[in-house]
């Protein structure tokens, strides 16, 4: 095949320049009036939604740790009312279903029912986080019978009271001087009146409870009766004891002997008394009185004898 020569070549006319295909333009989408404006006003709603939903956030968690039982160092708050706004937080969660439906109080075996909802201070249908967990326990722990109580909320509208009972050690009588007539108490093992309980009532409910007569009975009981447990053969038979010049004790049996211990020793003078029972069984006799206040010395005094059928005595009455 021939070459073509560069003259040839450059005498060889230039093909046409191809024409560019011209793009169709895209009809524009021109948006109404109205999508414009629902547009704008979804945009303006992004950032509040962002922040109602951290502000959400931070109500659960925070809830989720005050929920928790309270704690001992909670202060202690002001009167009932003061605590139940129904603005801010508490409404907010109110709306969204967080109300109380349903107060479960555990542990209370002879608190008042009355005055423990009193103290509770929260009714069904109440917001929720309206309330403050510290101030209930602190209201609660006010009742006399009450030693400690925790509060636990639980979302989305329970509230649970757990309560531990003071544990009644003796029944303290007071007063009767003057004619005035005698006052009866509950007493726990420190010595502390326990309010707002039926002394009758819980003699009832544990016929053992000891009962006491003396202005410092309730101090120095629980030294007596832990003496009074080590010898049980004389414990089961006490029923009372006077404090007498704030000094010792007197014993006064179920059969109404009296027992008088001393001032110093009294443990010995104790197991000195189970050792005669165990050895010749001197409290199932009719003594009328054990005097054990002399240091290693004992005085029984039975009953009086009956007098012989017969006799002038018997005779003239």
């Amino acid at each position: 095949m021939p070459r073509v020569g560069a003259t040839a070549r450059a005498a060889m006319p230039a093909p046409p320049p191809r024409a560019r295909a011209k793009k169709t333009a895209a009809p524009q989408d021109r948006l109404s009036t109205r999508k414009l404006y629902f547009r704008r006003v979804k945009r303006s709603l992004k950032p509040g939604l962002w922040v109602l939903g951290a502000v959400s956030v931070l109500i659960v968690g925070g809830e989720l740790v005050r929920s928790l039982p309270s704690v001992r160092s909670a202060p202690v708050p002001a009167p009932v009312a003061a605590h139940h706004g129904g603005f801010g937080l508490a409404a907010l969660a109110a709306d969204v279903g967080l109300r109380i439906s349903k107060v479960e109080v555990v542990g209370a075996q002879t608190v008042d029912p009355a005055l423990l909802q009193a103290a509770i201070g929260v009714q069904p249908g109440e917001p929720a986080l309206g309330f403050s967990l510290g101030a209930v326990r602190a209201r609660v722990e006010q009742l006399g019978p009450v030693q400690s109580a925790t509060v636990e909320r639980v979302l989305p509208g329970t509230l649970i009271v757990n309560i531990t009972e003071r544990d009644a050690f003796a029944i303290w009588q007071t007063g009767g001087a003057g004619g005035a007539p005698p006052r009866f108490v509950l007493i726990d093992k420190t010595g502390k009146v326990i309010e707002g309980q039926d002394a009758a009532a819980a003699k009832r409910r544990e016929p053992s409870l000891l009962l006491l007569t003396g202005a410092d009975a309730p101090q120095n009981a629980a030294a007596l009766v832990s003496e009074l447990k080590a010898v049980p053969a004389l414990a089961s038979r006490v029923s009372a004891a006077e404090r007498v010049d704030g000094l010792r004790w007197n014993l006064i049996l179920k059969d109404q002997a009296l027992v008088k211990l001393p001032v110093a020793g009294e443990q010995d003078a104790i197991n000195q008394l189970g050792a005669l029972q165990t050895s010749m069984q001197l409290l199932d006799r009719p003594v009328e009185v054990i005097d054990l206040r002399q240091a290693g010395k004992l005085v029984v005094r039975p009953y009086p004898a009956a007098p012989p059928p017969g006799s002038a005595k018997d005779s003239h009455t």
